[in-house]
Formats: C-alpha cells, structure tokens, sequence
C-alpha cells in the first residue's frame, strides 16, 4: 500500500511540476533542456527493466515446465485438464479485454501525443503492422534460435521463449541429482531477477513522475482524460470477466460458490492492495480446505495456477497492446493480432504474480514486434492502478477454477 501511495504522490507531482512549466514563460531552450532530462530518466527506467526481462523468462518458464514434467507424473488426466481450463480461461481473457478497447477505442484521443513521442524519438510511425513478419518463413527464423546467446544479447524473446520450452523439457529426461542441481541454479537466478526487479522498481515513481510531467508540458491536460477512460473501461473489463466466472462456477459447482468468494474477500482486497497476487496465496489456500476442496487437487492446481492462469494479465495484455497500436496509428489484421496475443500467451507463463511483473511482458512484447520503446512510459503512469485489478482478479479466477477441478476430477 505504501509503494501505491508513493506512486500516486508522484504522479500527481509530475502532473503539477508539468502544469507549471507548461504554464510559465521559459525559453524555449530551458524547456527543451527539462525535457530532456525527463526523457533521460524515463530512458534509464526502461533500459533497467529490458536488462532483466530476457533471463527472467528464461528461468521462470524453464522452472516452470520442470515443476509441471515432474508433478504432472501419474497425473496426465488431471494435468490436461487443469491445463486446458487455464489456457482456454486466458484466450476468453485476451478476446474480453480486446473487445472492450476496440469496442471503446481511448488511444485514438492521444494519436498526437503518440506522434509527438515518435518525432521526439527520430523514429517514423509505422502506419501498418508489417505483415511479413509473420509469414511462416519470417516466423520460423524469428522463434527458432540459431544461436542461443546471441538471442539473449539481442533481446529476440520469442526465440528465448522456445529455447526454455526445450530446455525445460530436457530437464525432466536427465537424471534427478542433475535436474535437481539446475533446478536449484535457476531459481537462484529468477529469484536473483527478481531483487534486481525489486530494486529497478523502486525507480517507479521517477520514471512516473518524469513520463507524465513530459506528456504535461507537451500536450497539456487532456491526456488524462484519457487514461481516466482506460482504467475506467479496463476495470469494465474485468468487471466482465468476474461476472462470467461467476456464472460459470453456479453452473459448476452451484450456490455454494458464494461462501467460498465470501471468504477469500480478505486476501482479495490484500492482493488488491499490494498489488501481488503471491501474498494471497496462504489465505487462498486455506480457505480452499475449508470449503471442502481435496488437498492433492489444490496442492496441484494452485501453483500451476499462478503461473499459467494470470486472467487479470491477459486482460491487460489485449489492453495494452490495442491500446499501444491505436496510439502510434499503427494499424494491425485480425491475423495479426492473433499471433501477437498468442506471443503474449506463451512469454507470460512463468511470471510470478509480482508488482508490475505484466511491465516485463510488455516491454517484450515492443520488443519482439518492434513497437516503439517509449510505448512502455505511455503505460507507466497507469501501470500501478491497473496492477491492483488484474492481482485481484488473478487471485479471485485461480481460486474459483480450483472449485472447478475438484468438482470435475474423480479418483
């Protein structure tokens, strides 16, 4: 709550510090020399967050396919289900929020801000998503490496992506003291990925108080009606989404859906709060047990849950994404965007349920599709409100689709 209220203090000091310099009569020189050094410090915070991006997902969904080959032994029934609910809950996730901001279209009320930031850059708006990068020649060079390490150095996501997929697996063909020796080395290096996250994250209110002071003293007041307009129709979003999980689970598992939501409100409005879905999980967990649901089911789904079924996420993905095309007037086909979501459903496995871990997912995803970088400071003044939704919801559809698991998986 105290990092919330940090950002909050920051945001609204960037948005006075813009007012007033925007307002004053500066030379145009002095002006542009603010400006600069706002950029500067949103440049580093970006800089900062790509650094750790490429081996985070690494180690996170290399674990993550191990945890899965070893637990999922003797469990394959359980397993597809488990995993076939998740994937499919996050698909009807992406097309939710993707309605919902096609339906509305707020980045198309900041086109010039958009167009601003791109002359700023010395970069030239792409008018239309470069179809060719998905063609099956263009997708097999871009997702099969050639060179492991030059992956990482170039920051090719997807091709890292496939790399720990098959690592992952031929981890779980070695021998066990071996697997087990990895294993350990991997988790050290996500959770070594995460304390430098922790450490880089506590540059957020900087980079929000530069980013939105820069949008200020260029473009004035208007923007923040729209990002008003995004959390507002991003939260409709998920607004959506709780209420057909709801429906679902009476047809599922009945009335007695609702004492379980009743008592999972504390770590709800904990995750809310922190913007963490993780701090949730030992409330979530017992509450479970309590309503009835077998220990070996939520022992299993749970864990995987939190790495596989982030439906608050995928929300914010098909959000962030649209909204990012809709900025820079980049125009994307159906079938594109559908590869690009289906990139999202892929690079996002494995990513905890941290503070602005979805961030992290992002900035891959400008890079994988190349985006303008500055399209992440579009999202940062935001990020923090954003975050409190998808935690909840994630903690809210892992908790409610356990329910469902028990209730479909006989012994």
């Amino acid at each position: 709550m105290k990092a919330a209220r940090t950002i909050i203090i920051s945001l609204v000091l960037g948005i006075l510090f813009g007012w007033v310099v925007r307002n004053m009569s500066l030379s145009p020189e002095l002006n542009t020399n603010i400006l600069q050094y706002l950029s500067m410090a949103s440049d580093i915070f970006i800089k900062l967050i790509k650094m750790i991006v490429a081996p985070l997902i690494f180690a996170s969904l290399t674990l993550g396919v191990v945890n899965i080959g070893d637990n999922a032994k003797g469990l394959g029934m359980l397993f597809g289900r488990v995993l076939g609910l998740f994937v499919l809950s996050s698909i009807c996730s992406l097309f939710v929020g993707w309605f919902v901001i096609d339906l509305f279209k707020p980045g198309l009320a900041m086109v010039e801000v958009g167009k601003n930031i791109l002359a700023s850059s010395g970069v030239e708006a792409a008018s239309k998503f470069d179809s060719n990068q998905i063609s099956l020649a263009h997708f097999v060079q871009e997702t099969i490496p050639d060179n492991v390490f030059s992956a990482f150095s170039g920051g090719h996501i997807i091709q890292i992506v496939i790399f720990s997929l098959f690592f992952g697996v031929a981890l779980t063909k070695i021998n066990p003291q071996s697997r087990e020796s990895i294993r350990v080395l991997l988790d050290g290096i996500m959770h070594a990925m995460f304390a430098i996250c922790n450490t880089v994250m506590k540059l957020v209110p900087i980079a929000v108080f530069a980013s939105i002071a820069g949008v200020i003293i260029k473009h004035g007041f208007g923007v923040l009606e729209t990002y008003l307009i995004f959390i507002l129709e991003y939260y409709l979003a998920l607004i959506i989404v709780w209420m057909l999980i709801y429906l679902l689970s009476l047809k599922v598992v009945g009335r007695s859906i609702n004492k379980l939501i009743s008592s999972i409100i504390p770590p709800l409005s904990l995750s809310f709060a922190t913007s963490s879905s993780e701090v949730a999980y030992p409330a979530v967990f017992e509450a479970l047990e309590e309503h009835g649901v077998r220990e070996k089911i939520s022992s299993f789904v749970m864990p995987m849950g939190y790495s596989f079924n982030m439906i608050g996420s995928m929300v914010y993905f098909s959000f962030a994404i649209i909204f990012i095309t809709q900025v820079f007037g980049i125009n994307i086909s159906f079938t594109d965007k559908l590869y690009i979501f289906f990139m999202l459903l892929i690079t996002s496995k494995g990513i905890a349920g941290v503070p602005r871990a979805s961030i992290m997912v992002i900035s891959s995803a400008v890079t994988a599709f190349h985006f303008p970088e500055a399209s992440i400071l579009l999202l940062l003044p935001i990020d923090a409100f954003a975050d409190m939704g998808r935690s909840a919801t994630n903690v809210y559809a892992n908790a409610v689709m356990t329910t469902f698991i028990d209730k479909w998986h006989k012994d």
